[in-house]
């Protein structure tokens, strides 16, 4: 899942104001994988749409570890939307990356990267359901 989808990302965003750095890139080879492993885990099969946003959110996320900013609260009902357990496994994954690195994740990031994970699910339910 990771070099090739950094090069999409990389693409992506080259022409934005923050392209990938090589730090990102490296960053990026330590978090996606642990996505990755994840998704594999619990069965969710991203498409090529819904990994590129994935990874343009974790580049997001390995910059804010990076710099130590902590995201504003959302609103505790948008959790509701996350299937259980998948905000448990999912504060598994960022704390399998934050603590070596020695960031605290806030709930915030947890639920982010959790309704990336439930949105690949809930696509890949409806179309199973279609097929």
């Amino acid at each position: 899942m990771s070099t090739p989808l950094i090069e999409r990302l990389t693409a992506a965003v080259r022409d934005t104001g923050h392209p990938v750095t090589e730090t990102d890139r490296t960053d990026l080879q330590a978090f996606l994988p642990l996505a990755h492993l994840y998704s594999q885990s619990s069965g969710i099969v991203f498409d090529d749409i819904r990994a590129l946003a994935l990874a343009v959110h974790a580049l997001a996320f390995v910059r804010r570890v990076r710099t130590a900013e902590h995201l504003d609260t959302l609103d505790p009902q948008l959790a509701a939307e996350v299937a259980p357990g998948r905000m448990s496994a999912v504060r598994q994954l960022i704390d399998s990356y934050c603590t070596p690195r020695e960031f605290a994740a806030r709930d915030t990031e947890v639920l982010l990267l959790a309704l990336h994970f439930e949105a690949a699910a809930q696509l890949q339910d409806h179309t199973d359901q279609q097929a």
